[in-house]
């Protein structure tokens, strides 16, 4: 009566051997494609952008750059989304001119965002008056201003959400309109650098 016997362990070690290479392969693969990957990237991709020569880092806080005096520049938009975006040119030095700055919007709107970036990057003077475009139950304790109320060392800074896009400055006043306001904001800032 014969035993039957196990086939050879060479079997089993050249599976194994197969294995390891094969493994040994996908890793070397792997490196070899994400060092090829990161060649092809742009600097959007990488969390940076250059506009206007300053190169402009993401953060969690959004996007900053620092000019050559190492102001920082903040926004929140990628500087990449906003460079086919037009925007007119205004004068925001004028801003600081006056002796009141009455801010003025509908708090019903979303315009928020926008105002805290135009007052993060936009020098404005000491006195800014918080007000109100509508008057409801949301703004009982704030004057009720708009552009008519400008004028004689009074600024009136309005937000205001709308279809089209606007940004109208005249006669002491500054009305900034549109369906993204912060993206608008973001492309003044841009603008004024």
């Amino acid at each position: 009566m014969r035993m039957k016997t196990k086939p050879p362990k060479a079997q089993g070690k050249s599976r194994k051997k197969i294995y390891i290479w094969l493994m040994g392969f996908m890793i070397i693969a792997i490196m070899i494609g994400s060092a090829l990957d990161l060649w092809k990237k742009d600097d959007t991709t990488e969390g940076a952008y250059e506009y206007k020569g300053l190169k402009f880092a993401n953060t969690d806080a959004g996007w900053v750059a620092y000019k050559a005096d190492n102001t920082q520049v903040w926004i929140m938009t990628n500087p990449a989304e906003l460079a086919n975006m037009t925007v007119p040119y205004v004068n925001t030095a004028m801003m600081r001119t006056y002796g009141k700055l009455y801010v003025t919007y509908n708090p019903k709107e979303r315009v928020k965002v926008a105002l805290n970036q135009f007052f993060k990057n936009i020098p404005v003077p000491q006195l800014v008056v918080p007000a109100c475009t509508v008057d409801i139950d949301e703004c009982k304790d704030s004057p009720i201003k708009n552009c008519t109320d400008a004028g004689n060392g009074v600024g009136v800074l309005l937000f205001k959400e709308a279809n089209e896009t606007k940004i109208i400055y005249e006669k002491d006043c500054l009305t900034i309109q549109g369906k993204e306001l912060t993206k608008i904001v973001d492309k003044m800032v841009l603008e004024s650098l």
